[in-house]
């Protein structure tokens, strides 16, 4: 259940008991005309627009998800009825074999992997350890850690 609260300051608790994580954000509901609308507190800031490569490793997760479930029984009738090329698809879905700490430097904005699509089109190892080194020698103007050797 939520509760609205009028004044609060941004937090974010786990309550062990219940297992659950609790958001509580500074926000304003204002009802006008029967048309509800939140409002952010003053000098919230607007999240920066998504770089290709983010909007590509999202729709390959989404695009993959729809073959794992059956939903297309081939790459073409997914790019069929996405309206996009199938090689598009296929390069996508091809993402999401990144290792997962280059993947959350994409989505997160973290500075870590200077990726583009250009580099990420072609092809790339596999192996996680294998892309890590493959892809320093594309970004080396980056300081790039193995999280393996991080203990």
């Amino acid at each position: 259940m939520a509760y609205v609260l009028k004044n609060g300051e941004e937090q974010v608790e786990f309550l062990e008991e219940e297992n659950l994580i609790k958001v509580t954000l500074p926000i304003r509901m204002n009802q006008r005309g029967g048309k509800t609308t939140i409002e952010t507190p003053a000098g919230a800031i607007d999240p920066p627009e998504m770089k290709q490569i983010q909007i590509a490793l999202i729709q390959g997760h989404r695009w993959l998800k729809m073959l794992t479930r059956q939903k297309f029984s081939s790459i073409k009738q997914l790019a069929e009825k996405e309206k996009v090329d199938k090689a598009r698809v296929s390069k996508c879905i091809r993402l999401t074999c990144l290792a997962p700490d280059i993947q959350e430097d994409i989505l997160c904005y973290q500075g870590k992997w200077q990726l583009s699509m250009k580099d990420c089109m072609k092809p790339f190892p596999m192996l996680w350890s294998e892309q890590r080194e493959h892809f320093k020698v594309i970004s080396p103007q980056t300081d790039i850690i193995n999280p393996v050797s991080q203990s």
